[in-house]
């Protein structure tokens, strides 16, 4: 093994790649993030994010600066050429995760909050201007052989002769739909078969504009578009390519211009900041890792047209749900068999997505007014199914059915409200901390054997009680929240993991034992010596 060793080599550093380099660094790891860019993007590509996003960006740092120039969502609505609503999407509505369940976001925003978070690491170092070139696998680590990026006269960027070779013990790849990463790897995609070319308008308004229906989808067959603010400045349209319209035409700033015309938008009242078209794809990578030390994260392990908004905010899980079995493996709590659960539990999840995001989009881009003529009666009539419901985890590292009203829980996200310490009140994640979570109704301590005891002590699980008083030691639960939270669901605790999906829950205390026991059996001890972990508050644990 090389003597000068980082931890992660991480190839990439959009929102996706600075969130998993912002959770490693924050764990204390040696990181060490390479980016072809020089700079940071500066474009608005992704819109929206969600309540579950938000804690994943408070957990590091980065929320308070990110909901700065987020705007709240209003209902996400699509409608036909009439105005007639044909979905509706419920984006204004409290979240689980202790934020608003969506917002609309300007993308360069949540960049420069994750960027500062990831340069305030002092064992993470990011390297802009390099673009990765070879990547060769060795038993006990990985080399990557990088190029620096250069700008010639005419602004094109080029590989220059500087060359730097750098060891990981394992590698990253966030480098977007073309992943290098991916190609080293050697796995195929799957082509779910969704293809569209639409152009994207981003404005800058120059006063305030309201056309009535703010955020959603124009399922007109003339043209389908959308218009949706992008953060509290900032504001988008979508326009879909017809059929034998040429995308270089479309790119040109007058057809922008023209096509933002009958929303009284032009030039007197609004800045382009940007106008470029995408071809929305649909595919998903066959395999996520090369089963040993690279692994994929992002638009690398798959991409999905935007009509749900959820294609960063899937990137986003992919870094939080890799990060905390890497850090588990890097600091020696868990065998390296954890990894292998990364994709078996986040390639389902993301491939229902993609699917709901498809069928989102056929509805909207049909130009043919017969067929959208036969949709809006469809419709009218009740004959379309409502959308399903948003996907939770089915499969990974999650406790065993059983047959119980606790085994709805499993692969949820658990619940986070106000909790108040001596003087402090916040959200919960603020005072009590993250990562391994045994939260628990009422004043009384779990009583467990020694061998359960020392899981928890080994995977530095917090142990909390939350009660309406707060007595024995227990978080004032402020607004009643979790007490409402346990009756309802019929549980008196429950296990989530440090990315807040739920491993299980126990209807009983003295079940609470049968949760860990199964938990010792999924992450096996690692003979590797221990490192601290670097946040969080462990709780004290009663053994027996």
């Amino acid at each position: 093994m090389p003597p000068d060793m980082y931890d992660i080599v991480q190839i990439g550093y959009g929102p996706v790649g600075q969130t998993a380099a912002a959770i490693l660094g924050k764990s204390g790891h040696r990181v060490a993030v390479f980016e072809r860019w020089p700079e940071l993007f500066g474009q608005a590509r992704a819109g929206h994010i969600d309540h579950e996003i938000m804690r994943i960006f408070q957990s590091v740092g980065a929320a308070g600066e990110v909901e700065e120039d987020a705007a709240r969502a209003t209902k996400y609505e699509f409608r036909n050429a009439k105005g007639e609503p044909l979905l509706s999407f419920d984006w204004d509505l409290d979240g689980i995760s202790g934020w608003p369940s969506d917002y609309i976001v300007y993308q360069p925003t949540i960049e420069s909050a994750l960027d500062r978070v990831v340069r305030e690491q002092p064992n993470v170092e990011v390297n802009q201007g390099w673009e990765a070139v070879r990547i060769q696998s060795f038993n006990d680590h990985v080399d990557v052989t990088l190029r620096r990026v250069r700008t010639d006269a005419t602004g094109q960027k080029m590989l220059a002769d500087e060359e730097r070779v750098v060891s990981a013990r394992y590698v990253i790849g966030a480098d977007g739909s073309n992943s290098f990463v991916r190609r080293v790897i050697g796995t195929g995609q799957r082509d779910f078969g969704f293809e569209e070319t639409w152009l994207v308008v981003d404005l800058r308004p120059k006063m305030p504009m309201s056309f009535g229906f703010d955020n959603g989808q124009i399922c007109d067959p003339a043209r389908p578009h959308c218009l949706f603010q992008l953060g509290k400045r900032h504001r988008r349209f979508e326009f879909c390519l017809l059929p034998g319209e040429d995308a270089e035409l479309m790119r040109a700033p007058e057809t922008a211009w023209k096509l933002l015309a009958p929303y009284a938008v032009s030039a007197d009242n609004a800045d382009l900041v940007r106008h470029a078209t995408y071809t929305f794809r649909s595919a998903l990578a066959e395999r996520w890792t090369d089963g040993n030390r690279l692994f994929l994260i992002g638009d690398a392990a798959h991409v999905m047209p935007p009509f749900m908004g959820q294609g960063m905010c899937s990137g986003v899980r992919d870094a939080i749900g890799l990060s905390w079995r890497l850090d588990l493996v890097l600091r020696g709590l868990a065998d390296t068999t954890v990894l292998d659960s990364y994709q078996d539990e986040r390639a389902p999840h993301v491939s229902t997505i993609i699917q709901m995001s498809i069928e989102a989009g056929r509805v909207s881009c049909i130009t043919d007014p017969v067929l959208a003529a036969a949709r809006d009666e469809a419709f009218r009539a009740g004959d379309v199914p409502p959308p399903p419901d948003f996907p939770w985890l089915t499969a990974g590292i999650l406790a065993k059915p059983t047959g119980t009203v606790a085994d709805a829980l499993r692969g949820r996200l658990a619940p986070q409200g106000r909790i108040k310490n001596a003087e402090t009140i916040d959200r919960f994640d603020e005072v009590a901390g993250t990562g391994w979570t045994l939260l628990v109704s009422g004043n009384e301590q779990p009583v467990l054997t020694k061998r359960q005891s020392d899981l928890l002590e080994r995977l530095q699980v917090l142990v909390v009680n939350v009660s309406d008083e707060g007595e024995n030691g227990a978080f004032t639960d402020v607004d009643g929240l979790y007490a409402k939270y346990f009756t309802g669901h019929g549980v008196a605790a429950i296990l989530y993991r440090p990315d807040f999906y739920i491993f299980g829950a126990a209807e009983k205390l003295i079940e609470i034992g049968d949760l860990i026991d199964q938990l010792d059996q999924m992450m096996p001890a690692n003979a590797v010596k221990l490192r601290p972990r670097q946040s969080g508050r462990p709780a004290p644990l009663s053994s027996r």
